[in-house]
């Protein structure tokens, strides 16, 4: 089952009978909009969790400079313990960061090319 890109677009403007070159266009620029707003907000979210988990490191690494001479050894372990992990996480937001940049154009352009082949519209834009 192939997913109507088109479907809530169509719904908000009570799914016409009759299309024409206006409305097609309309639907295309409101659909493409809708796509670039998404992938904006994704690469926004993905950022703030980045920011986020860089802040919460940097708060713990300020502080254990602090108490670095009354550490335990335990204490110490814990330290290096939540550090490489929040490396690690933040290894992975930059990855996914990295992925969603580059793909986001492609995903633009096909959904482009989708919409100039859909037989509701394809009549109005080629």
């Amino acid at each position: 089952m192939e997913l109507d890109y088109l479907a809530p677009f169509l719904a908000r403007i009570g799914d016409p009978a009759q299309m024409s070159a206006e409305l097609a266009q309309q639907l295309k620029e409101d659909c493409l909009e809708d796509l670039k707003q998404r992938l904006i907000d994704m690469a926004n979210l993905i950022q703030a969790a980045l920011r986020r988990k860089h802040s919460n490191c940097n708060g713990n690494r300020t502080g254990t400079k602090q108490n670095q001479t009354t550490m335990t050894k335990e204490e110490e372990e814990e330290y290096v313990s939540y550090c490489s992990e929040a490396m690690f996480r933040i290894h992975i937001l930059e990855e996914r960061l990295n992925r969603h940049k580059e793909l986001a154009p492609q995903k633009y352009v096909a959904l482009e090319s989708r919409l100039r082949g859909d037989n509701r519209l394809a009549e109005f834009l080629n």
